[in-house]
């Protein structure tokens, strides 16, 4: 298994709707109520025929997201694509990024063949090729997918939060006409969920309005991570920002309030790693926030035969995987830095279809 880089310079069942009323309010959980090219539409028929010859002895390559693709994941990457390799006996190549877009098009394209994405990121990926399609996810605390989510956070610093009170609580509205700083615009909780909120509350046309500077925003950043768009918040280029949980918490204290709840203090670590090194002790207050789906792992299914997908399925989906704290990280321990964390003893991966991220596809409705 070998690491290669590629450099281009990660919800509630029941769609949009529900999105828009709950996204200034805190929801407690989720119910189920190389270089990447190539055209997008000759993606499938350019891989078939790779997928039918393949043999136990190509590798399989994943491709990951910037925020997943940092140094300090390392070992958590190398954890999952040994235990690719433990399920089909073939070789993992890791496939790091620096951009979204690259991510998604290597996936699409079949220049990789397994990815993790971000619910939009994944919706995209699907809408190039059909062919890419969801596999696994990390379940809830009850090893099920009923609550199988994260946050999608919209911050503001907290020397400047009183300007986004209202009553007891805060608001979006002053974020009209100030610099803010989002993901990418193909990432799902740090540009699709909180686009879509700022749409309704605002009743715009699209979320078109809110990439182009002048028009909503007076200026409009991409931090082409959550680590990035967060460090565009401390260090004073953003008045405010859209990031997760579960990308940036590593690097954060509590300061007050409840973990991911509005009016909740956060701050950079003293020791925080980078990006973070430059904005340490710096403070954010989060002002809304909105439960996210859990990102899949996929397949391009032209790129890999069935009988390779369902064997790396069946093992991730394994009592073995879920117990492999190389994989699943305690999170009470401070020095384990990982991609996903034991919450319970019965986390977990499970599988997941297409169908499960229908809610992402009707925001962009």
């Amino acid at each position: 298994m070998f690491e290669g880089t590629i450099s281009r310079r990660r919800f509630v069942i029941g769609g949009a709707s529900v999105l828009a009323a709950s996204a200034l309010a805190l929801m407690a959980g989720c119910s189920a109520g190389g270089t990447a090219t190539g055209a997008a539409g000759t993606a499938g028929a350019a891989t078939a025929d790779a997928a039918q010859g393949a043999t136990a002895s190509e590798k399989i390559t994943m491709v990951w997201l910037p925020d997943n693709s940092s140094a300090d994941l390392t070992a958590s990457r190398e954890a999952i694509g040994n235990a690719i390799t433990a399920a089909c006996g073939r070789e993992t190549e890791l496939m790091t990024t620096t951009d979204y877009n690259v991510a998604i098009e290597a996936i699409a394209s079949g220049s990789a063949q397994m990815a993790l994405l971000g619910a939009e990121g994944y919706v995209q990926a699907n809408k190039k090729n059909p062919k890419v399609l969801a596999a696994f996810t990390n379940s809830d605390e009850d090893g099920k997918l009923d609550g199988a989510c994260y946050y999608s956070r919209i911050c503001v610093a907290v020397e400047n939060a009183d300007q986004y009170k209202e009553g007891n609580g805060y608001s979006i509205e002053n974020i009209k006409g100030k610099s803010f700083s989002f993901v990418s615009a193909t990432s799902t909780s740090g540009f699709k969920v909180p686009s879509s909120a700022i749409v309704s509350e605002f009743g715009l046309d699209s979320s078109d309005q809110l990439l182009e500077a002048g028009s909503f925003f007076s200026e409009v950043l991409f931090g082409n991570s959550h680590a990035g768009s967060a460090v565009n918040l401390l260090s004073g280029d953003a008045d405010a920002a859209a990031f997760d949980d579960v990308d940036v918490d590593m690097y954060l204290d509590l300061v007050s309030g409840e973990a991911n709840t509005i009016g909740a203090v956060y701050k950079a670590k003293d020791d925080a790693e980078a990006p973070f090194d430059t904005v340490r002790g710096k403070k954010f207050t989060i002002i809304a926030i909105t439960p996210v789906l859990n990102a899949p792992v996929c397949f391009n299914e032209d790129a890999i035969d069935e009988e390779t997908r369902s064997k790396i399925v069946e093992y991730f989906c394994s009592d073995e995987v879920a117990d492999n704290k190389a994989i699943f990280i305690d999170p009470e321990d401070e020095s384990a830095q990982g991609i996903f964390e034991k919450e319970s003893e019965k986390s977990c991966f499970v599988e997941v279809t297409d169908d499960w991220y229908e809610p992402i596809r009707k925001l962009g409705a």
